[in-house]
């Protein structure tokens, strides 16, 4: 799932980091496993100049319900402060299984309907604490969503949603749509192409230092 990531960005001067956090079968919701990736980010920050690279540059990526995740830290600001993570530079979000988890859950496909409901409960107000739609406020970082016009359950929409309440608040946020499956948009980013390209487009729009890193 980083190969190709790997590939493209470490020999541009990134630090590539890879976080795991619990899955739901080890007991940890969708909540906790994001409290973990706040955790994490913390600690990437604490470790970057030892690392060669720069605290106020991390950039969030995920990917399916680790895209859920690093758009809920990026949104969660309570979350972020709980776990004394500093400014993000951005975050990607690829193909999301949920950015708005109240919209989400009435429409998940129903062999993910019992994970799901491990995930996220089974109360609105459990679902409204995990949602970086219902989460996020003026204090998130800018935010790509890219997300599969090839699944039933639309998360474009819900991408294009959080995109224009992000904007509404004054952080940059945009959809990015593409016609792959949600494999595909893991695995094909950091291949050479289009997709790749917009991306990093996106990338070097946050900061003047990642954009020479990508020309």
């Amino acid at each position: 799932v980083t190969e190709n990531k790997v590939a493209r960005w470490v020999r541009k001067g990134f630090i590539v980091v890879s976080a795991n956090y619990p899955m739901v079968g080890d007991g940890s919701n969708a909540l906790a496993q994001a409290h973990h990736i706040a955790k994490a980010t913390a600690f990437v920050q604490a470790k970057a100049s030892d690392w060669g690279g720069d605290p106020k540059r991390v950039i969030l990526m995920g990917h399916s319900a680790g895209a859920h995740l690093v758009s809920l830290v990026n949104a969660d600001a309570s979350m972020r402060n709980a776990h004394a993570v500093g400014r993000i530079l951005g975050t990607v979000s690829l193909d999301a299984g949920a950015i708005d988890v109240v919209r989400q859950m009435p429409n998940v496909y129903s062999f993910l309907q019992v994970r799901y409901r491990e995930a996220f409960g089974d109360s609105e107000s459990e679902w409204i604490a995990a949602s970086p739609f219902h989460k996020l406020d003026q204090t998130a970082a800018p935010w790509l969503g890219v997300c599969s016009t090839t699944r039933k359950d639309d998360p474009c929409a819900q991408a294009s949603a959080y995109a224009d309440k992000s904007n509404g608040l004054g952080v940059r946020a945009s959809a990015l749509p593409q016609r792959k499956n949600h494999g595909a948009i893991n695995a094909d980013l950091g291949t050479p192409g289009d997709y790749t390209r917009a991306v990093e487009a996106f990338m070097a729009a946050l900061d003047p230092v990642v954009a020479r890193l990508l020309q």
